[in-house]
């Protein structure tokens, strides 16, 4: 498996270098995300929660009983919470974060709120070819929750690869999946620019990391977070821009970035209803329900 390292140095080692989003995600970068959820700009979120929210029958009945809900990057655990009490006899919860000591600090309010459900919180990057930190079978109602439009971080190939993954190495019988939906430029790019400047902070969170864990010596204040949406590809895209010429090092390696030079850290891909239906059937999957708010700003679906 490529450590962090290794996707720094391969990352800042290419022509157009990028930055895997996975490395956003410590303690802090996982706060930070918090934080911008609950930004004005940040529709996905609230909207998300609210198709949750109204279709919680629906959904319960979809999922059936005696599930084993495991959610992959689960973050805050808050979005489970809303139709979790709707569920028959669910069996336990999963949620798998990366930052092991996020989810494992914040699981203890979930024990409170739901007394009567086990959770079992994970380190865990569901990216890595690692072996699962859980046993599972396939004789079990195992139901992967992915909400978020976390999928649109993957691009396209990668994407299906990975709902192919939870089929076959997760055993899920079906998939509670949110997907942002394409709409008008402003309101997206506006999602991932925030006025007060905290998914800046986010964005430039990953360079920080590259200092405090592999020794490197970025200066922050040279790098201009942008977002801009990408029509061919259908997806804003989050960079970190140079503002001049600077070079980094990090355990003997050495990069230089030239002034307006961009560092590629995040892809956030949005679909119609179509191009997701075949995106999923290329996986394997079929949409069985599909859930969207009333202003078509982002979709809750299920598959099988």
């Amino acid at each position: 498996m490529k450590t962090f390292l290794n996707e720094v140095q391969i990352g800042l080692g290419k022509k157009n270098k990028k930055l895997n989003s996975k490395w956003f995600y410590d303690y802090q970068g996982s706060k930070l995300f918090e934080q911008i959820t609950s930004l004005d700009e940040y529709y996905p979120t609230r909207t998300e929660r609210k198709i949750l929210s109204t279709y919680k029958n629906e959904i319960a009945n979809e999922i059936g009983a005696n599930a084993i809900i495991i959610e992959p990057g689960a973050g805050d655990i808050k979005k489970i919470g809303i139709f979790l009490n709707s569920l028959n006899k669910p069996k336990k919860y999963i949620p798998l974060d990366i930052s092991e000591e996020y989810i494992k600090k914040i699981s203890p309010n979930f024990k409170i709120k739901f007394p009567n459900i086990p959770i079992d919180p994970k380190g865990y990057d569901f990216t890595s070819s690692m072996k699962l930190p859980f046993k599972i079978s396939s004789l079990e109602n195992i139901i992967i929750f992915f909400p978020g439009s976390t999928l649109g971080n993957f691009e396209k190939k990668e994407a299906v690869q990975f709902l192919k993954l939870l089929k076959s190495k997760f055993k899920a019988k079906k998939i509670i999946i949110g997907v942002d939906l394409i709409k008008d430029i402003k309101t997206l790019i506006s999602a991932y620019d925030d006025k007060k400047g905290i998914t800046a902070k986010f964005n430039k969170n990953i360079l920080k990391r590259i200092n405090t864990e592999l020794d490197g010596d970025i200066n922050l204040g040279l790098y201009k977070h942008i977002a801009v949406f990408n029509k061919s590809k259908k997806r804003i895209e989050m960079r970190l821009k140079s503002i001049k010429n600077n070079t980094i090092n990090i355990r003997g390696s050495k990069f230089v970035i030239k002034k307006n030079e961009e560092i590629h850290t995040e892809n956030s891909h949005k679909y119609s209803i179509r191009s997701f239906k075949n995106l999923v059937n290329e996986a394997g999957w079929k949409i069985s329900t599909t859930w969207v708010d009333d202003k078509k700003l982002f979709s809750v679906h299920c598959l099988k």
